[in-house]
């Protein structure tokens, strides 16, 4: 009688012995081959010097070392949790995320809460762990069976979350979690290093942009504060002379006056470049009536059209449309465009402030009937002390770049459309509050 084994085979049978080793052999080398991408997706990742390359790295080469067919990649900073990337899901997904945060009840979520990974072998089973982002459609997308859900630990520390998911019901073997669980690893360690090198890459950056605020600020210090410096300097000593007329003593107070306007005016916007520059510009919000801004803008340059001949017209909405921003800023950023308008629009030409609402936003434009730009000058209106006309000194080149730099600082856009011989219209938005005030709050008749 021959005996046999639990397959049925009888043992010590070479035909047996030898599909068996076959077998083996087989599973054996689809290990070796998955451990060399596994590797290969290690040195990628230990080269990876920013945090969109780590995102790369895993959601391109790590997802076929685990063979999963789609993936997402989320870390979390503080209480803030972050989307890096996904392959194969819904866009929705990231919106979920961005929305719920932690309060998501989402496998991701919870296996970072926990610190613990989930295996959930087929679709039955993770509708009934978990219902609601099952009844979202979440995190599986269509045509998924599995999902397996890895927290992202480095040193004792949760930075994030890798869910890799399956199409087909797929029991997670010894060799499956093994590969996922090194993946994961190596990815929180990628990512815990490109966070530093990233801080670092900012660090130097900042420093560099302060660097060079600091020599810009002083070659401007240097040249443009020296001549109202030495014209208050010399005016002194003429006022310091008994004998001088009491006749002249008036007008010359009076080019002093200027010339301290004119330098705490340069010194107030190399003050903004900086803050601009740095990053460290602050603003006072608050809603602001639309009406209430064209006509303080009307108010201070009405003399100066006067003066130059120039019709100065307004518009503004209807209604008492509100926009949620800093009133001294919005007043600066008018006031920079409306000023250069003024400045370089001929007599008897035309300059028209008006808003209008748009969506949800407000769109103020600035026509001017002036020289126009011609276009090789277009690409450099914004840059820091640059002018069209060389040595022009009825400014620095400021005015421009501070104020689409604070316009930007609300959220805002800015934009400049010029015909030469015609004139320019300088546009610029600001967010729209999400009130209206009544119309009597404006003050107007």
């Amino acid at each position: 009688m021959t005996a046999t084994g639990r397959d049925g085979n009888a043992i010590g049978d070479p035909e047996s012995h030898g599909a068996e080793l076959g077998r083996l052999y087989a599973e054996l080398t689809q290990v070796a081959v998955r451990a060399t991408k596994l590797l290969e997706v290690t040195a990628a990742l230990s080269q990876a010097s920013s945090v969109e390359e780590v995102s790369g790295v895993v959601l391109e080469r790590g997802l076929a070392v685990v063979e999963a067919s789609r993936g997402l990649l989320i870390c979390t900073e503080n209480d803030r949790v972050e989307v890096l990337g996904w392959r194969g899901f819904s866009p929705r997904i990231a919106d979920v995320i961005r929305t719920y945060g932690r309060a998501a009840d989402l496998a991701i979520m919870e296996a970072m809460r926990t610190g613990a990974p989930i295996w959930l072998e087929s679709l039955d089973e993770y509708r009934e762990r978990y219902p609601w982002a099952s009844a979202q459609t979440l995190p599986l997308a269509e045509g998924d069976a599995a999902l397996c859900v890895m927290p992202l630990i480095h040193a004792d520390e949760t930075v994030g979350g890798l869910a890799p998911s399956f199409t087909q019901d797929r029991a997670f073997g010894a060799t499956d979690r093994a590969f996922t669980l090194l993946l994961a690893q190596a990815t929180a360690a990628a990512l815990h290093r490109a966070w530093s090198y990233d801080a670092e890459r900012q660090k130097r950056r900042d420093a560099e942009l302060l660097s060079r605020a600091r020599e810009e600020v002083l070659g401007i210090v240097a040249h443009d504060l020296r001549n109202p410096l030495n014209l208050i300097g010399g005016i002194t000593q003429l006022l310091l002379e008994e004998d001088l007329a009491a006749a002249r003593r008036m007008p010359l107070l009076g080019i002093m006056t200027r010339a301290v306007r004119q330098m705490n005016r340069l010194i107030g916007d190399l003050l903004d470049t900086v803050r601009l520059q740095a990053g460290r510009l602050s603003l006072d919000l608050e809603d602001v009536l639309v009406d209430e801004i064209v006509r303080q803008a009307r108010d201070a340059f009405r003399p100066t059209a006067l003066a130059r001949q120039i019709r100065l017209e307004t518009v503004a909405p209807d209604t008492a449309t509100v926009v949620h921003a800093d009133p001294l800023r919005v007043a600066q950023i008018v006031g920079n465009l409306v000023g250069n308008a003024l400045k370089f629009t001929p007599e008897q030409g035309r300059v028209l402030l008006r808003a209008a609402t748009q969506a949800e936003q407000v769109v103020f434009q600035i026509v001017d009937s002036g020289p126009g730009i011609p276009p090789a000058q277009m690409e450099h209106l914004f840059d820091k002390f640059w002018q069209a006309r060389q040595g022009d000194r009825r400014g620095v080149g400021l005015g421009l770049a501070i104020a689409k730099g604070l316009v930007e600082a609300h959220g805002g856009t800015m934009s400049v459309e010029s015909t030469v011989g015609t004139g320019s219209t300088f546009s610029f938005t600001l967010p729209a509050a999400t009130v209206t005030l009544p119309a009597s709050a404006s003050g107007q008749p």
